[in-house]
C-alpha cells in the first residue's frame, strides 16, 4: 500500500507541472537538410520536446533568448509538435555543436578557466584569452571572433565531420592532425574584414575599428546540442561623433558550416554606414553579385611558413532581401558591401567557409568550391517561415 501511495503522489506532482503543446508548420523553398528552426518559448518553460511524425528529435531551450531550436530535414513543408514544460528536462541529446571561451589564469597547473562572459573597459582582452576570444563550431567548421578593436572573424577548417575545439583548443598539434584527422586554423585575416564581421566605414579612410568605447563584453549564449551562439557587445562606441551600442550575435547550427549574423545597433545611428564582406587572399578568384560575394584564394594561415603551407579557402557572405545596401565599394584588402541598419537598428546576413581539405568537398575543383560556397550562403540566407497552426 505504501508503494502505491508514493507512486500516486509522484504522478500527482507530475500532472501539476505546467505544459503547453502546439503544432508548428515550417515552410521552406525546395529541400533543406538540417533546416534550422527557432520558435518563441514561454518565459516559464524549463524544457522542450519536439516530435515529428511521432518521433522525438534533438532540440534545445535557450532561455536567455526566449527561444527553442531544432534542426530537421524539410522538403517544402513539415509539421512539428512542440511541448514546453516548466519541469527541467531529464533527456540529454548528443551534441553536434560547441561554444567556448577560455580565460588565461596564469596558473601552470590549470592554465585555462572556461568563462561564458568576460568584459573590459579598455582594449586589453586579446592576449588575456586563449584563442583570443569566444569560438563556436559545428561538425563542419569553426570560427572565433577576436576580442580586440578589429573584432575580426577567423576560420578553422574541418577535415572530418567531428567536434574538435575542446581538445585542439584551436591550435591543433601535429599528432592530432596526423593521427586523429583534426583540422586547424586555415586563414590569416590581417587588417581585413575577415569574413562576415560588421565594421564602421568612412569613404575616405575605409574601415573603422572599435577604438573609442566605454565597455566591451564577450559572451557564450548557447553550447548545443543543436546550435551554438556567441556574442560581442560594445557600449558607448564613439563612431563618427555618435555614441552607439552594438551587439553582434553569431549562431551556428548542427549540420552547417554557415553562420547566421545578427547585429543590433542602438543610439544615434541614422545616416551612418556600416560594412561587411570577405577578405581578399593571394591567388584570389571571386564572384560578386548584388547581394552575395564569394572568393577563393590560397595563403599561409600562420607566419611560420615551414610548418604551415598555403591553405585554399573559399569564403562567402549573403545579404537577405530587406538589408539596405548603400554601395558595394571594395578596398585593397576586402570585397565589401556598405550597409545601413533597418528601422529597428538591425543588420543581418549569413557567411560561410569551404576548405579544400574537407573530405566531403574533396571531389570539387576550385571553381566548384567557389560557386558552391556562394550557393550555400545564398541558400542559408533564404527565409524560413514558421507558423503555429494548432
Amino acid at each position: 500500500m505504501k508503494r502505491i501511495l508514493i507512486f500516486a503522489a509522484a504522478c500527482a506532482l507530475v500532472s501539476c507541472a505546467q505544459t503547453e503543446t502546439a503544432t508548428y508548420r515550417v515552410t521552406v523553398e525546395g529541400q533543406k537538410a538540417d533546416c534550422p528552426v527557432a520558435i518563441e518559448a514561454p518565459a516559464w518553460a524549463e524544457s522542450v520536446v519536439v516530435k515529428v511524425d511521432g518521433e522525438e528529435i534533438p532540440s534545445q531551450l535557450d532561455k536567455c533568448l526566449g527561444e527553442a531550436a531544432f534542426v530537421a530535414d524539410i522538403t517544402d513543408q513539415r509539421d512539428f509538435v512542440v511541448t514546453f514544460s516548466e519541469k527541467p528536462s531529464e533527456v540529454s541529446y548528443p551534441s553536434r555543436v560547441n561554444a567556448q571561451m577560455w580565460w588565461k589564469t596564469g596558473d601552470k597547473e590549470n592554465p585555462y578557466e572556461e568563462r561564458d562572459t568576460l568584459f573590459s573597459f579598455k582594449d586589453d582582452m586579446y592576449r588575456k584569452l586563449h584563442h583570443h576570444g569566444p569560438a563556436i563550431e559545428s561538425e563542419m567548421g569553426a570560427y572565433r571572433v577576436y576580442f580586440d578593436k578589429k573584432q575580426s572573424i577567423d576560420t578553422y577548417g574541418k577535415k572530418n565531420k567531428q567536434l574538435e575545439l575542446r581538445r585542439s583548443m584551436w591550435y591543433s598539434t601535429p599528432e592530432q592532425i596526423e593521427n586523429e584527422g583534426f583540422g586547424h586554423d586555415n586563414l590569416r585575416v590581417f587588417g581585413s574584414i575577415g569574413v562576415g564581421v560588421l565594421k564602421g566605414w568612412d569613404p575616405e579612410k575605409g574601415m573603422i575599428h572599435i577604438t573609442d568605447f566605454k565597455r566591451r563584453e564577450a559572451r557564450v549564449l548557447a553550447k548545443g546540442p543543436v546550435r551554438a551562439i556567441m556574442e560581442m557587445e560594445v557600449e558607448g562606441w564613439n563612431y563618427s561623433g555618435r555614441e552607439l551600442n552594438m551587439t553582434s550575435r553569431y549562431t551556428i547550427y548542427a549540420g552547417h558550416s554557415d553562420v547566421v549574423v545578427e547585429n543590433f545597433i542602438e543610439g544615434d545611428y541614422e545616416g551612418l554606414t556600416f560594412v561587411t564582406g570577405v577578405m581578399k587572399m593571394l591567388d584570389t578568384k571571386s564572384i560578386k553579385e548584388e547581394r552575395a560575394v564569394a572568393q577563393i584564394g590560397a595563403d599561409h594561415p600562420e607566419n611560420d611558413y615551414d610548418r604551415w603551407p598555403k591553405e585554399t579557402v573559399a569564403l562567402a557572405v549573403a545579404l537577405p532581401e530587406g538589408v539596405e545596401i548603400l554601395s558595394a565599394e571594395d578596398d585593397k584588402l576586402s570585397y565589401l558591401y556598405q550597409l545601413t541598419p533597418n528601422a529597428e537598428g538591425e543588420i543581418s546576413y549569413v557567411f560561410d567557409m569551404f576548405w579544400r581539405k574537407s573530405t566531403w568537398l574533396a571531389d570539387l575543383s576550385d571553381d566548384e568550391l567557389l560557386t558552391g560556397v556562394l550557393a550555400a550562403a545564398k541558400e542559408a540566407a533564404k527565409p524560413i517561415v514558421v507558423e503555429r497552426i494548432q
